[in-house]
């Protein structure tokens, strides 16, 4: 719209300017009064480039720029928040993680120094029993605290039964299946042999997974 109305403002200014020319014509000072037309009409031209419409549009223009020199100021000052905020966190954890393990490993120091050495010696043998024999909770205890045997402490021995890593049910099924590969015996007679106080002295529910589970 500016572009236009320029250009018939200045078609106007001319018809203007050759007007006075004209009424000028036999007027010894014609010269100068077309001079003057000329540059009337160059004044009003360039007055043209400084409509309100002109300046509306300046002010809009730099608005824009500016708020979009704000909002790009703004975005990297929020990315740069954000990496210092991650850095923060990482390191945050790294110093949790560090306590943490630290904190482990003197629980874990403290505890093994609370353990008596009888109670690791009876927890040991009795581990070695339950993996190599077979043998059951209750008759481990017994061969731990045994005269004629390893003649451990009871607290001692209750601690290795306590913490001995073992499946006592599959403990039985071996001892059962020994029994019937050996010794050819019956799946009662092998039941009384697993529970007997004289025998291998598993649990009743320990000697009856045994016995489901031996060859048909």
């Amino acid at each position: 719209m500016i572009l236009p109305l320029r250009i018939l403002m200045f078609l106007l200014m001319l018809a203007i300017a050759y007007f006075i020319f004209r009424w000028n014509n036999n007027n010894f000072k014609k010269k100068r009064w077309y001079a003057l037309a000329i540059i009337f009409a160059l004044a009003s031209f360039g007055a043209l480039g400084d409509t309100p419409e002109s300046r509306h549009q300046e002010a809009v223009e730099s608005s824009k720029a500016e708020s979009s020199s704000i909002k790009e100021s703004e975005r990297k000052e929020s990315i740069s928040i954000e990496e210092d905020a991650k850095s923060s966190s990482l390191s945050e954890k790294k110093a949790s993680s560090i306590k943490t393990k630290q904190s482990s490993a003197k629980s874990s120091e403290s505890s093994s120094k609370k353990i008596p050495r009888e109670y690791v010696s009876a927890l040991i043998k009795g581990q070695g029993y339950a993996d190599r024999m077979y043998m059951s909770k209750k008759a481990i205890y017994d061969q731990l605290t045994s005269d004629y045997g390893e003649k451990f402490s009871p607290e001692a021995a209750t601690y290795a039964i306590n913490n001995i890593k073992a499946n006592w049910n599959k403990n039985a099924l071996q001892k059962a299946k020994d029994y019937q590969e050996e010794q050819n015996m019956s799946p009662d007679a092998i039941y009384d042999q697993l529970t007997s106080d004289s025998g291998e002295q598993f649990t009743p529910e320990e000697a009856n997974y045994a016995v489901q589970h031996l060859d048909k």
